[in-house]
């Protein structure tokens, strides 16, 4: 049976999901807690790409619309802390926007923390719960950002618990996982047979050069994974602008390892 609603969700998830099941994600929603990062008018240079869609911070969403008119805005919706002290060994997230404010911006999707295994994990899946419940009455797709343990690495980022808490979240209600690929590729297709959502890998640190990255990107898809979510591996390019469409082409199968 159809419905208005899952109409919604299914047309916004189509703005950044394509037609071969993958998605290429530029993250640059973090500086609401780094105070730091990307150039100030580095999304008009990753929009240039044509990314399949961009996670940004509400600044970013309200300042630069047009950089949305032709990539998916993925608003984060959680955070209300800084990265200026180390890394808390305890979950200290807190949701900013509701599901309702994310859709007067024009979001197509909205992105929060999960930090299943951690000591107080119940904070974040309740979050994510809440935001899952606001999110399915105005048919807004829902992107869990699944983090083991926490940033401290409560439990080890192993395969197992990464897939163990990709599906957590999935359970809960989320549409999409962006996570880490476990140490060992081979082990990529484990997580993804039982992840029964689009699995997102984040890129990381950055990486020792361009290639490597674009390089790694490939790897993971050609894995099964549904493409990748990549944040310094493509602002701090030489060129982000054609970073983009280097590592959109390795998503989406046309991969050119050489600019």
């Amino acid at each position: 049976m159809s419905s208005a609603i899952g109409a919604a969700k299914t047309r916004r998830a189509s703005r950044f999901i394509q037609k071969d099941g993958r998605a290429f994600l530029v993250a640059i929603d973090m500086q609401a807690s780094s105070g730091a990062g990307p150039g100030l008018d580095v999304i008009e240079r990753i929009a240039e790409g044509g990314p399949d869609g961009i996670l940004a911070s509400w600044q970013l969403a309200r300042r630069y619309p047009e950089a949305f008119a032709t990539s998916a805005l993925v608003l984060r919706v959680d955070g209300a802390l800084t990265q200026m002290g180390k890394h808390a060994k305890s979950d200290t997230f807190s949701l900013m926007y509701r599901a309702e404010q994310a859709a007067v911006i024009g979001a197509d999707a909205i992105v929060l923390m999960a930090f299943p295994g951690a000591d107080d994990e119940h904070l974040s899946l309740r979050r994510l719960a809440a935001v899952v419940g606001e999110a399915e009455k105005i048919g807004m797709p829902v992107i869990a950002e699944s983090i083991p343990g926490t940033w401290s690495k409560a439990i080890p980022w192993d395969a197992d618990n990464i897939s163990r808490c990709a599906r957590v979240c999935v359970e809960i209600g989320a549409d999409a996982i962006k996570t880490m690929a476990p140490p060992d590729l081979a082990d990529l297709p484990g997580v993804v047979a039982n992840c029964e959502a689009p699995l997102f890998i984040l890129g990381g640190p950055k990486r020792d050069s361009e290639e490597e990255a674009v390089q790694y990107a490939a790897d993971v898809v050609a894995a099964g994974a549904s493409g990748i979510a990549f944040g310094r591996n493509v602002w701090s390019a030489a060129d982000p602008s054609q970073m983009v469409r280097r590592l959109s082409a390795a998503v989406h199968g046309t991969r050119r390892i050489q600019p």
